[in-house]
């Protein structure tokens, strides 16, 4: 395990590496600020506001708005210039984390927060191991991967273990602590395993954990846990983030089961208690190597499962038998306090609705969840990046109940990255071919209506949430 502290210093090296990473005004030495409420600075309640990233020639801001619901917001005169960033993640109320993916390399990122005056303000940067997923925990926000270990764990082959790359963020002091735990046999079934979101609830931290087959590594281990010869590849194949190598079985041999690590205590030194089930396929989005979160909780503490079922899209070749799944997208759960899935919850997501299989979600309010969709159906999950996605659904997990939503433009061409939900709203950004500029729309969860809300002169929107102000 290693701790160390990030301070603005670093800052120099960073940018000599073609990064540029402090917080300045676009057209001033600060930027004016959008009104903030509630109050002023004698007040007990903190003032807030909404904080929008957004893009514009490339370039990266931050801005505050008093409303997602309205209006048109400028860079010019409110926007701070900021590093870009992959990721958006808040961090409560209190801070705002912008993470970069560095395409496979070590990732970088950056701290704000929003001040007395109503104005961003960088905090801290950091320096980790590549990012595939994210969430928070206690005081950190925390990101890891998959990756090889040192050389030094090859065995007597040669083979390098998998292991899991954490990174733990303090948003109070800057430091970070970087550790690795075992990612082999993580689930007792010898394959290695990836996490696909992070999630924290009722004092506990739940994390989707992806199975992805069975290394060279893990082979020679644990061959018992071979469950037939043929899935062992006998050549190299695929491309990309699915290349495989011979002697090693490329794709996970229980691809109708998800699992679930839930910690109590110390994300890097307790052994998760491990929830699994077999009502759902493993539960995440996927979009190369990136996992998305499937796994969100509802205000009560209860955690929602969700799984697109992608085992179905595995298939098997001459040259190579895979697994392949039969499982619908459906979404299970793990009661407040609990650590098992409540066996009286099931949807099959498949059987609602336009009967689509899912592609990403997240939680709104309550116990509503906003649901993006492949419109076409199960052959288009096996299309990758051409995949159309431009359904949205609203799923009401108590009442077991899917509703389209309706409203958005004709002419959507897409949409921004985390959508920000409160009081049964959910403000998700949207781009059109016509050349109009992005505008955060307004789903009521209640309906599915959608309407138009804020618009924002930027070339793309990626997320908005809510800052208050630090007295």
């Amino acid at each position: 395990m290693k701790k160390t502290a990030r301070p603005h210093a670093l800052l120099a090296v960073l940018t000599a590496a073609g990064l540029t990473l402090a917080a300045t005004a676009c057209s001033s030495d600060d930027p004016e600020t959008m009104p903030i409420n509630p109050g002023d600075a004698t007040d007990t309640i903190p003032a807030t506001a909404y904080v929008v990233a957004a893009t514009v020639d490339g370039t990266s801001y931050l801005l505050t708005t008093p409303s997602l619901s309205e209006g048109t917001l400028s860079v010019k005169g409110h926007g701070t210039e900021v590093n870009a960033a992959t990721y958006w993640v808040f961090k409560g109320q209190k801070y705002l984390f912008g993470l970069v993916y560095n395409q496979g390399g070590n990732g970088t990122g950056a701290s704000y927060y929003l001040d007395a005056a109503g104005t961003i303000r960088e905090k801290y940067l950091y320096e980790y191991n590549r990012i595939t997923t994210y969430g928070t925990w206690g005081q950190h926000v925390v990101t890891a991967s998959t990756g090889s270990a040192p050389a030094t764990q090859a065995d007597a082959e040669g083979n390098l273990p998998q292991v899991l790359l954490f990174n733990l963020l303090n948003a109070e002091d800057g430091s970070q602590t970087t550790a690795s735990v075992m990612a082999e046999n993580f689930l007792g079934n010898g394959e290695k395993v990836h996490l696909a979101g992070l999630a924290e609830a009722d004092g506990r931290l739940y994390a989707s954990v992806i199975p992805g087959g069975m290394s060279r590594y893990g082979i020679a281990r644990w061959p018992q846990c071979v469950t037939d010869p043929a899935l062992i590849a006998t050549a190299d194949g695929g491309s990309a983030s699915s290349a495989y190598t011979a002697g090693e079985i490329p794709s996970t041999q229980y691809p109708d089961s998800a699992y679930v690590a839930i910690y109590t205590g110390n994300l890097l030194q307790q052994t998760p208690h491990i929830a699994r089930t077999g009502r759902i396929g493993y539960a995440c989005g996927r979009y190369r190597s990136q996992y998305y979160q499937t796994i969100w909780p509802a205000d009560n503490g209860d955690l929602y499962v969700f799984s697109p079922g992608y085992g179905r899209t595995v298939e098997s070749t001459d040259d190579l038998k895979r697994v392949v799944g039969t499982k619908p997208s459906g979404v299970v759960r793990i009661k407040a306090g609990q650590t098992t899935f409540d066996d009286t919850y099931y949807v099959n997501l498949e059987a609602l609705g336009t009967q689509h299989p899912m592609f990403r979600c997240w939680h709104i309010s309550g116990d509503s969840f906003l649901l993006q969709l492949y419109r076409g159906g199960v052959d288009e999950m096996k299309k990758g990046k051409e995949a159309d996605v431009s359904e949205l659904a609203i799923f009401h997990a108590e009442a077991r109940t899917l509703i389209p939503v309706t409203g958005l433009p004709d002419d959507l061409a897409g949409f921004g990255g985390e959508p920000y939900g409160e009081n049964g709203k959910m403000y998700i950004a949207v781009s059109v071919t016509g050349g109009d500029y992005p505008a955060f729309y307004e789903i009521d969860a209640a309906t599915g209506r959608a309407v138009k809300g804020l618009t924002v002169e930027a070339d793309a929107l990626q997320t908005a949430g809510v800052l208050e102000m630090q007295r």
